[in-house]
């Protein structure tokens, strides 16, 4: 049985660590992840973005460096695809783990070039939760069909 959590005293597993596949990249001029995508658009040509909620309220015209100056810096993937810069901010993280499996993406902005920079990684055999049960009860439901098929055969 694959263990899933860490025994006492050993080290957590971090999502960057231990691939078993390639990661996906891609570089482009505007986000590949839908969050903050409309708001990019607006950036670059001049126009109001809605100010985040936690400094304050309304909208306001913003400089790239204003609008991300909220984002942390990933340090597991600091450097920008095209340019190579290490001054980048990321917008989007997510990771889904699961059965001991994981899955991930991170795009970053390098405030150098302007360009995003997109990484992802799934473990070659990873299956989101809805995927797993959604692949255990078909196979339960077959099981079940087959049984009665079988059922039936033998009864007159």
């Amino acid at each position: 049985m694959q263990r899933t959590m860490p025994v006492p005293d050993e080290k957590a597993p971090e999502y960057h660590q231990n691939l078993r596949a390639d990661i996906v990249t891609f570089i482009g001029p505007s986000p590949k992840a839908l969050v903050h995508s409309r708001e990019w658009k607006k950036i670059m040509v001049g126009d109001p973005v809605e100010i985040n909620p936690s400094v304050g309220h309304g909208f306001k015209i913003m400089t790239v460096d204003e609008w991300s100056g909220r984002w942390k810096r990933n340090d597991d993937f600091p450097d920008c695809l095209a340019c190579a810069s290490k001054n980048t901010k990321e917008h989007h993280f997510n990771q889904t783990w699961c059965r001991g499996l994981k899955k991930w993406e991170s795009e970053l902005l390098c405030l150098d070039c302007h360009m995003f920079s997109w990484r992802s990684y799934a473990d070659p055999d990873f299956l989101a939760p809805e995927e797993y049960e959604k692949l255990k009860w078909s196979k339960m439901l077959e099981e079940q069909a087959e049984k009665e098929a079988k059922e039936k055969e033998i009864l007159p």
